[in-house]
C-alpha cells in the first residue's frame, strides 16, 4: 500500500511539473541524419507542432503514430502544424527505429533523444508523451498514454490555436 502510495504521489508530481512548464527546455537532440538540434530554438520557428515521444518497443507509441498519420496531411493543410516524432530509444535501436519509422511512412520530423535530455528534462516517466505547442513554442497541452480517438480530441485543441 505504501509503494502504491509513493508511486502515485510521484506519477502526479511528474505530471505537474510539466503541466506546470510553459515552454519546451533546452535541450539537444539529434535529426535523422545524427545532427545536434536544440528543441528550444527547433520550437520557436513560428509553427505549432505536436511532439511525440515514443519507442520501438512501445505498442501504444505505435498506435498513436498510426492514428495520427491519417489526420496528418489535413492537419498540415489546416493547421499549419508539424508532428515531430522523437524517439528515445538507445544504442542499436536506434537504427530499428529510424527502419520503423521509414517502414511504416511516417511523414514526421524524425529525431532522437539520444541522452534522454528533454525526457529528463520534463519529468517524463511514461510514453508515449505528446505536447502540444504554438507557434511561439509555449506548451498549451500534454497527453501521456494513447487511447483511441486521441487524435479528435487533439484536433480540437489545435482548432484553439
Amino acid at each position: 500500500m505504501r509503494i502504491a502510495t509513493i508511486l502515485l504521489v510521484g506519477f502526479f508530481f511528474s505530471m505537474q511539473m510539466a503541466n506546470a512548464q510553459k515552454n519546451i527546455p533546452e535541450a539537444i537532440v539529434q535529426d535523422i541524419n545524427g545532427n545536434d538540434i536544440n528543441i528550444l530554438n527547433y520550437s520557436k520557428d513560428g509553427k505549432p507542432k505536436i511532439i511525440s515521444l515514443w519507442a520501438t518497443w512501445c505498442g501504444p507509441c505505435r498506435q498513436e503514430l498510426n492514428a495520427l498519420k491519417k489526420v496528418y496531411p489535413k492537419w498540415k493543410d489546416n493547421y499549419d502544424v508539424e508532428i515531430v516524432a522523437i524517439t528515445v530509444d538507445r544504442g542499436r535501436m536506434v537504427a530499428r527505429a529510424k527502419s520503423m519509422f521509414e517502414g511504416n511512412g511516417w511523414d514526421y520530423t524524425f529525431m532522437h533523444d539520444k541522452n534522454q535530455e528533454l525526457m529528463g528534462k520534463l519529468g517524463i516517466t511514461g510514453i508515449p508523451y505528446s505536447i502540444l505547442i504554438d507557434k511561439n513554442g509555449e506548451i498549451k497541452s500534454v497527453q501521456t498514454g494513447y487511447f483511441p480517438g486521441y487524435e479528435k480530441e487533439l484536433e480540437n485543441k489545435l482548432k484553439a490555436l
